[in-house]
């Protein structure tokens, strides 16, 4: 009788000691339990997003400030491709000018200057904005003409510098955030030629 007391007291201990290590718990694995910094540290498809930098761009705007250039393309029986239309138009990130011309587009150039001058007369031209753009069509017809365009924040002014020897001259005046001068792209397309400007100043100056 006293060995069986003794045997049971022996099978009662070892199942308390097993109890005591967690052996039914829900880390029964033995894995370690993370620590309240490890878990905040986790990233999941719940996590909070990292917050953008400061100088982050908004998207789709252009960064490069340097001098474009391009080749037309003819489509039609004309000996140049005609201006026939300048739109003006404002989006999230950058603002838009679109020239549409007839027959094609002519080859192209545009660049920041000090001074605008009119193609024939060589006269200064005053345009809005702190930053003047001029972009020139070369290769068109003389009746290439638009009425001055207003613009918007960042295009302030779109002005005709007229048609001289097949070259046009086009002034555009623009006003950035920032203070620098406004990144910028120009696109060819069958009958269009896009100018996009930023609403903010360029990461590259030049």
């Amino acid at each position: 009788m006293p060995r069986r007391c003794a045997l049971s007291a022996t099978t009662l201990a070892a199942v308390l000691l097993m109890a005591g290590c967690g052996g039914g718990g829900p880390n029964s694995a033995g894995e370690p339990v993370p620590t309240a910094e490890e878990s905040a540290s986790v990233s999941g498809p719940g996590a909070p997003s990292p917050s953008p930098e400061a100088g982050d761009r908004p998207a789709g705007a252009p960064q490069d400030a340097s001098r474009k250039s391009g080749e037309g393309r003819w489509t039609g029986a004309s000996a140049a491709p005609a201006l026939k239309d300048v739109r003006v138009s404002g989006h999230d990130a950058y603002d838009r000018i679109s020239f549409e011309f007839a027959d094609g587009v002519p080859d192209y150039f545009a660049e920041y200057v000090d001074t605008l001058r009119h193609g024939g007369l060589g006269e200064e031209v005053r345009i809005a904005g702190e930053h003047r753009l001029k972009i020139v069509f070369v290769g068109v017809t003389p009746r290439s003409t638009f009425e001055d365009r207003e613009g918007t924040s960042a295009i302030r002014e779109v002005r005709d510098l007229g048609v001289f020897e097949g070259e046009m001259g086009v002034g555009i005046g623009v006003d950035p955030e920032g203070g620098g001068r406004a990144g910028f792209r120009v696109k060819a397309e069958e009958n269009r030629i896009v100018v996009d400007i930023a609403h903010g100043q360029a990461n590259s100056q030049d």
